[in-house]
């Protein structure tokens, strides 16, 4: 497990934890490894770094990712040979296929030939690094924290033998140095697993072409053979635990939209043109404001994209690509720049319309964390003063403002979070000690406001944050992005 090069002052290199840069000691003869505790320091000296530092003493700057896993595969393992050890059978190295991107294949031979250069391994090996290179580009995770930021490469092979599905069973999930294969369902004894290798919420031919291009296969599976929408997917999933409070949102959902939009799918199919023609012309814009220097350039190109999808907004099927990308990347505008009660409006809106569909189970993390973020923006909301709020939200009337209790809603969803995060980021992990420690926070605000706790109830939460959520697109339209803005630490 290797930490990703853009993120070494800020990741400690042994545990993958995430800190502040100012609380991580970094190593006093290479400067390059950083630690968060003499533990962790020790820990990674007799793993690693013993025999790494020394090569970054001698190097002018940090190599690439790749090329620090290569060389410490071979720094831990001097008597690999030419045929790769008993654990990597079984893994494709893609060799042939590899090479015929001319430009990539020259880029694996120089990092290969640079990690064996710099551990002093013998010049024979090269060709084996090569191919183990191979390897870890179509085998290797990315190791990340909760909210899915990328933080290192992870190595895995028995991990790496599961295969892939755009409607997986199961998930990948990282808690620093530890990573787990946890079930998102029941998974009979002799039932395959499955995982998704990619961002299975885009449209099947964007998934194909992503999956042919990076690990060399088409994919098969039902979704794609049958190329259902995401409210088909959600239909197909089921529910999880039905009786139980985390289903509730996914009933609601089952029973008030999915029913109703998959008839409106098989209607947009009489108009698939308009449809295509939209997405294209929504997507181009999309690409363009991830190029725009300024952020209010930025928010005006994703405006223009939103307005393309106008048909997608007709019909009512925003869970349908690109409009989940375009809605998220106008929320992280509004936390890039601070304005963070708009940013939730937003958010709450992807949540109830788009991500209970693309992820039809509720203890998928990405939906988990999703609910962490909204939580956090709530506590920032309730400690705006009134009249700042109903600023920041002019098109909500002020009536819908004064009537949510903010605090109370991050409550429930924190009673929520602490029933769905054993299942969904595991027990004993540092999500989960977050999740505690909001609650501590707010069980403090509560106790001091009077708040009779028993009393608060998840259905009465919910519709609430969806009556919030009605008026993002009339936030999105008025919010003007200030220039050299900030990012906010939300998430």
């Amino acid at each position: 497990m290797v930490v990703e090069k853009d993120v070494l002052d800020s990741v400690c290199s042994y545990c993958l934890l995430d800190k502040e840069p100012s609380e991580l000691k970094r190593c006093v003869a290479c400067k390059v490894a950083r630690y968060c505790s003499l533990v962790c320091q020790k820990a990674d000296w007799k793993l690693i770094h013993k025999s790494e530092c020394p090569i970054l003493c001698k190097l002018p700057g940090v190599p690439p990712t790749p090329t620090r896993a290569l060389y410490q595969y071979l720094l831990r393992y001097p008597k690999a040979g030419n045929e790769l050890d008993a654990w990597s059978a079984g893994l494709e190295h893609h060799v042939t296929d590899l090479k015929k991107d001319t430009k990539r294949w020259d880029e694996m031979v120089l990092q290969s030939r640079a990690a064996v250069d710099f551990s002093k391994s013998a010049p024979s090996k090269v060709e084996m690094v090569t191919r183990l290179l191979g390897i870890m580009a179509t085998n290797a995770f990315r190791a990340t924290l909760p909210d899915d930021s990328p933080i290192g490469l992870c190595f895995e092979p028995a991990l790496a033998l599961v295969n892939h599905s755009c409607s997986p069973n199961a998930f990948v999930m990282f808690d620093g140095r530890k990573v787990s294969l946890r079930a998102l369902e029941h998974i009979e004894k002799g039932d395959e697993v499955f995982i998704s290798y990619i961002d299975s919420t885009q449209g099947r031919e964007i998934r194909r072409k992503e999956l042919q291009q990076r690990y060399f296969f088409q994919c098969n599976c039902e979704k794609c053979t049958q190329d259902y929408s995401p409210y088909q997917a959600f239909q197909r999933a089921g529910l999880i635990n039905p009786s139980k409070i985390d289903a509730l949102l996914d009933r609601q959902a089952l029973d008030d939209h999915a029913t109703t939009r998959i008839p409106t799918m098989r209607q947009m199919s009489e108009d698939i043109e308009g449809f295509d023609r939209a997405s294209c012309k929504a997507s181009l814009l999309l690409d363009c404001s991830r190029g725009a220097e300024l952020q209010d350039e930025r928010l005006k190109l994703l405006r223009e994209a939103h307005v393309e999808l106008t048909p997608f907004r007709t019909h009512e099927v925003f869970a349908v690509p690109p409009y989940p990308t375009i809605l998220d990347e106008i929320y992280l505008t509004f936390v890039d720049n601070e304005r963070l009660a708009a940013a939730l409006v937003v958010l709450l809106f992807i949540f109830f319309n788009c991500d209970v569909y693309n992820w039809p189970k509720s203890t998928h993390p990405a939906r988990v964390t999703r609910l962490f973020t909204i939580v956090r923006l709530l506590k920032y909301v309730a400690s705006l003063e009134p009249t700042v709020l109903v600023e920041s939200l002019a098109p909500v009337p002020k009536e819908l403002l004064s009537r949510l209790d903010y605090i109370s809603t991050a409550h429930v969803l924190i009673t929520i979070m602490l029933e769905l995060g054993p299942l969904s980021h595991g027990e004993g992990t540092t999500f989960m000690a977050q999740i505690r420690e909001e609650m501590v926070d707010v069980e403090e605000v509560q106790r001091l406001r009077g708040v009779n706790v028993d009393m608060l109830k998840a259905g009465g939460t919910f519709n609430d944050l969806r009556s919030l959520s009605k008026y993002a697109f009339d936030v999105i339209e008025m919010q003007k992005v200030q220039k050299n803005g900030h990012t906010a630490d939300i998430a």
